[in-house]
């Protein structure tokens, strides 16, 4: 599935007729296939297509990578096996 998006190069928040006029525009630059681009603006013109459109092509990541913490805190020397031994005696 090609992003109508890309083909028609105009963004989720477009509207109907800025769909429109960019049809027309791709249609002069002949980048893309007069089926495809037909294709591309039927699908943006539909609510429900359009919604699947913007699931499946995605404007731009929503979430970002994990980043690694670095702390340049002085931490105590800490023993695991001390807290480990005092978990257990707290259950009895």
């Amino acid at each position: 599935m090609n992003n109508p998006y890309q083909i028609l190069g105009v963004n989720q928040n477009a509207s109907k007729k800025e769909i429109m006029d960019a049809q027309m525009e791709a249609m002069k630059a002949k980048k893309y296939p007069l089926p495809e681009i037909h294709s591309a603006m039927r699908q943006l013109l539909d609510p429900t297509k359009r919604l699947a459109a913007d699931f499946m092509c995605p404007a731009r990541i929503k979430s970002k990578r994990p980043q690694k913490i670095m702390l340049d805190l002085p931490l105590p020397d800490i023993d695991i096996n001390e807290i480990n031994d005092d978990s257990f005696d707290s259950l009895n």
